[in-house]
């Protein structure tokens, strides 16, 4: 390996922060760990993975973190993006790490804090997930344009209620750039933190009822519409006051001819927040197969979408034309 520069080494390998080198086993770190010599213009291996190191090897280690020249290869990417997801604020300071990389981290950063608040809504549990929420955003607020690398996210599987409120936020957030010329940021943030929650009150409701494959009973089915509620009043025990946080989670059921629920408010008394969460909530809905309901395609659900009169027409009308540009197009 030779003629190399530092910047040339990025392309396949990541300089490791401290805060990364901190959070391995002190004398038994999980990757291959390399020096960069600039005076040979050479890498050179330091660490084995997962190799009993010594306490020179340790001052070295952390000499040349201090330095900028210590690196993993990017063939254990995943090893450290699962560290990375659990300090995602790194990802607004770090110049190396590749958009791909960067999406990896924000999406399992929020997967992992709102699945901890899902098993247990506390407010301890709510502010990190907060946290990370404002970091998707700043970074997303930063180049809009960003949210477009996020989209191949939503083709999922199976309905888990983490990953869904994930995905909610995906393409709510890109139903709000697409559709506003004058975005907002403290709107859109706010805007935010209610996809990713809209659906908190599961949390409350039995498992084998969300989790059903197979249709909801009439008893069934009023306890899990209950979620709605009990999403309202956790936000209240979580001290969120904010109306387009609330709106996200208290509507996102409600359809403009009435016939949601909980409250069946109709037109334009449902917010744009609201709305956003109700087309984002539906379309992720289509996409995994639940309470007796087969996955759709991607085509299918944005015809779907196109033809439930019930939904906010608008908003429904900027994913539409803007996911069938997107993925449908290309398809061709």
């Amino acid at each position: 390996m030779s003629n190399l520069t530092k910047d040339s080494v990025c392309e396949e390998y990541y300089p490791i922060s401290m805060e990364i080198l901190q959070s391995f086993p002190k004398y038994r770190p999980q990757v291959d760990l390399f020096i960069f010599k600039e005076d040979i213009a050479q890498l050179y291996p330091v660490a084995k993975k997962n190799s009993r190191l010594t306490n020179e090897t340790v001052d070295e280690l952390y000499e040349a973190c201090k330095q900028g020249i210590l690196f993993v290869s990017r063939s254990d990417q995943y090893i450290y993006v699962d560290l990375l997801a659990k300090q995602a604020e790194l990802v607004l300071f770090n110049s190396h790490l590749l958009e791909s990389e960067i999406v990896q981290i924000l999406f399992q950063a929020l997967e992992m804090r709102f699945n901890n608040l899902v098993e247990q809504p506390l407010e301890n549990y709510y502010e990190p997930l907060y946290k990370d929420v404002m970091v998707f955003c700043e970074y997303i607020w930063t180049d809009p344009k960003r949210i477009d690398a996020f989209l191949p996210k939503i083709n999922i599987e199976e309905f888990k209620v983490s990953v869904h409120g994930v995905l909610s936020l995906i393409v709510g957030t890109w139903i709000y750039f697409a559709g506003n010329k004058e975005p907002n940021r403290k709107k859109f943030e706010r805007m935010a933190v209610g996809l990713i929650m809209h659906n908190i009150g599961l949390s409350k409701v039995p498992g084998h009822i969300v989790y059903k494959t197979s249709p909801l009973n009439k008893e069934e089915l009023e306890k899990y519409q209950a979620h709605v509620r009990q999403g309202a009043i956790l936000l209240n025990k979580f001290g969120v006051a904010y109306p387009a946080t609330i709106d996200a989670v208290v509507q996102h059921h409600e359809r403009i001819d009435g016939s949601g629920y909980p409250s069946k408010i109709t037109g334009n008394k449902i917010s744009e927040s609201g709305c956003i969460s109700i087309v984002a909530n539906v379309f992720v809905d289509f996409l995994a197969p639940r309470h007796g309901v087969p996955k759709l395609s991607m085509s299918e659900a944005l015809a779907k979408l196109a033809k439930d009169s019930s939904l906010p027409v608008n908003t429904v009308a900027v994913l539409v034309k803007g996911f069938a540009e997107k993925f449908l197009q290309k398809a061709k």
